[in-house]
């Protein structure tokens, strides 16, 4: 009889536990997603890029009723990453990827991490408020270039960040639309 008894409990628990257990990853890591504009530049000029944001910790969001602290809502997060890269078009039409190193990115705020795409965090500057990145690539040869954003993602007319969220505090997935980009995901300029 008490065999009985264990064997109901644990599929009892068995059942319980699965019907508790979540198939999206957005729940298991603690995700938030929110959608809004914030401001974010590319400016090319003669033989360089620039690429700035700044966003401010409190933001305004239409799907919420009470303005969203970013700083808050994270536990602290200091950062917020996002990624891009670069391509030049080269003979017979063909793109060739732009490779970065410490010689060809001027870092003026925030921080860079490079390669073969770069994972830009817009730190967070306590004075004013904001997540700032701002950082020149140097050096281009006069050409076409395209420069894209989120690296291994399908989206094509937003920026995705991401704060720098530590223990069990809640991740912010905050993607920016931007005008710039055309339907397939970049921003094509000409460097002269």
């Amino acid at each position: 009889m008490k065999t009985i008894k264990y064997m109901f409990f644990a599929a009892m628990a068995t059942i319980l536990m699965a019907a508790d257990c979540s198939n999206k990853d957005s729940e298991f890591y603690n995700d938030v997603f929110v959608t809004t504009p914030v401001q974010f530049e590319v400016n090319a000029a003669s033989q360089s890029v620039e690429i700035l944001t700044s966003i401010p910790r409190v933001l305004t969001v239409s799907s919420l009723s009470n303005p969203l602290d970013i700083y808050r809502t994270t536990g602290g997060a200091t950062e917020l990453f996002f990624s891009y890269e670069l391509e030049k078009q080269g003979t017979n039409e063909t793109w060739e990827f732009v490779e970065f190193t410490a010689s060809n990115i001027a870092q003026v705020t925030g921080r860079s991490d490079f390669g073969s795409f770069v994972v830009g965090a817009a730190v967070y500057n306590d004075i004013a408020k904001t997540y700032e990145y701002e950082a020149v690539i140097q050096g281009l040869a006069p050409g076409t270039y395209r420069m894209s954003f989120g690296y291994n993602s399908s989206l094509t007319n937003l920026i995705e960040f991401r704060s720098n969220s530590i223990n069990n505090n809640l991740f912010l997935n905050l993607n920016s639309p931007v005008p710039f980009l055309n339907s397939d995901g970049y921003h094509i300029f000409t460097i002269n």
